[in-house]
């Protein structure tokens, strides 16, 4: 386990930290072993460090920073050893011995495979983007497309496998913000003043992003966007001095850079904080290249990013193999650290195609049979049987939800949008109140934990001073509701629950069966 003060809510800034750990501790304090690090908590190694628990220092340098002492910052960092992981349950869960799937083992070999991408792609979630992987694609509104690939370790019938697929997703087009501006609002004339409309999409749209100037060639500084002025740049002035005198940020750029401004009706960027923020002409910014676009695309972008990256699956295939080339997990200084060998062959699975079934119309159409061609075929004046309807249900004996009381339940978690850092999640829980005829439902929502994806309230016990402990959570509240709706107990219960992902499912599944 690791441990960085001060805390960086950045993967990017906590690997730059570990980083500049191993450069200079590495072969010394590290006893030469090389890392596997997840950007937050987690660091793996392949055999033991020569220490139970060590604090190291480190100093990271900001080149865009002037000022030596401001550029200049020091992070201590605490390794502490959690725990040992062995391959041993790996085995036997692979081999069948063993029921339960060590997910803690496959999560180590998962983040060591995942160190190197970490670095030379940009991650979002569990795929990465790059701009190597082919042409990025314009989907409109100053927003363009990149191509990259999903990339998960898991266990098969035949052993562990790496499931790689093409992904693709949304990123700013690294162009001015003036440029950017106008393509989002879709504008043509940009001396016109913006609007407080406007000016509210940019901000909800730009507020996160970074930029860098552009009116200094000697000079490029990075600034990271929070959000925009509430007037136009030629009425926005600021203190220049002590004693209170303004400038209009005008003036300053023409005294200061000789740099003449042009869209001054239009508001500037905001950076830092409201009480001592940063103005930066739109202008003389340029969008950063590399950040996704998290924000909903409209339906126009989702047809574009889809008619991008639409293959036919032999294209699909071959796309998958050059990833895997492109890769080179065999050259993976952290797959070899560790001794994983990864197979750049796709995996071949015997199967057949079976011939597909030969179709009989009724004696009365002109055509009597039909062999299907590429999974369809014509149905249009086509006659199987008579026009009636039978009692399929009461003389085949297909099985009814209303034979028995039966109760469905349906459950969700959405995690608060990108950036809401503090927001809670919200979990719903939905139940069928009117049985046999299962057309209505009662829903009950409890705010919980951070993007927390288990169900936290599904059951729950609070202590009272006179009855001791009492039962309660979302499930009871909807049993009791279903029984006095209908004055039945159900004898069967069925839950189908959304949106768990694969890392967590058996977790997820433990935890809110028990609670069921």
């Amino acid at each position: 386990m690791v441990s960085i003060n001060p805390e960086s809510k950045s993967r990017a800034v906590n690997r730059e930290v570990l980083s500049e750990l191993i450069k200079l501790h590495g072969k010394t304090s590290l006893g030469g072993k090389l890392p596997a690090y997840d950007g937050r908590k987690s660091l793996y190694t392949a055999g033991s460090l020569p220490f139970e628990s060590e604090e190291f220092s480190v100093t990271l340098v900001d080149p865009e920073k002037k000022d030596k002492e401001k550029a200049e910052r020091e992070y201590k960092i605490t390794i502490l050893i959690a725990g040992r992981t062995d391959l041993y349950h790996l085995q036997q869960f692979l081999k069948g011995r063993q029921r339960d799937m060590p997910q803690e083992t496959i999560q180590v070999l998962d983040v060591v495979l995942r160190e190197s991408p970490s670095w030379n792609y940009v991650t979002v979630s569990r795929s990465f983007f790059s701009t190597t992987f082919g042409h990025r694609g314009d989907i409109g509104e100053g927003l363009e497309c990149w191509r990259g690939y999903y990339q998960s370790l898991c266990p098969t019938q035949m052993g562990l496998s790496l499931n790689i697929d093409i992904s693709a997703t949304s990123f700013f087009k690294p162009v001015t913000v003036v440029q950017f501006v106008l393509e989002f609002l879709n504008l043509r004339d940009a001396s016109r003043p913006l609007t407080d409309r406007d000016r509210v999409k940019i901000k909800k749209a730009l507020r996160g992003v970074r930029v860098e100037t552009n009116h200094q060639e000697d000079q490029i500084r990075r600034y990271k966007i929070t959000g925009i002025t509430p007037v136009p740049m030629s009425q926005l002035t600021f203190p220049v001095d002590e004693r209170g005198t303004r400038m209009s940020v005008v003036q300053y750029f023409m005294q200061r850079y000789k740099y003449n401004l042009q869209y001054t009706s239009w508001p500037c960027l905001q950076s830092g904080s409201d009480a001592r923020p940063v103005y930066l002409p739109m202008e003389a910014c340029k969008i950063v290249e590399g950040q996704r676009y998290s924000k909903k695309l409209n339906d126009k972008q989702v047809t574009n990013i889809l008619r991008a990256t639409c293959q036919r699956p032999q294209q699909r295939e071959q796309s998958i193999r050059e990833m895997v080339l492109h890769n080179k997990y065999a050259e993976d200084k952290f797959a070899q650290e560790f001794g994983i060998n990864v197979c750049s062959d796709l995996v071949s699975v015997p199967a057949r195609v079976l011939p597909p079934p030969m179709l009989r119309y009724h004696d009365s159409g002109k055509e009597k049979t039909c062999v299907p061609s590429v999974g369809q075929w014509n149905m249009i004046n086509k006659v199987g049987r008579p026009p009636s309807i039978e009692k399929a249900f009461t003389r085949f004996g297909v099985p009814a939800l209303k034979n028995i009381p039966t109760i469905i339940f349906g459950a969700d978690v959405t995690p608060p949008p990108p950036g809401e850092d503090s927001a809670s999640s919200v979990a719903a829980v939905v139940a069928s109140m009117d049985w046999p005829e299962i057309t209505k439902y009662s829903g009950l929502v409890s705010a919980q934990p951070h993007r927390q994806e288990i169900i936290e309230n599904l059951f729950s016990v609070t202590k009272d001073p006179q009855r001791g402990n009492v039962n309660g959570g979302m499930i009871r509240e909807l049993l009791i509701a279903f029984r006095r709706k209908t004055g039945r107990r159900p004898e069967r219960i069925l839950f189908y629950r959304d949106g768990v992902s694969e890392g967590q499912f058996s977790h997820v599944l433990l935890h809110e069966m028990d609670a069921i």
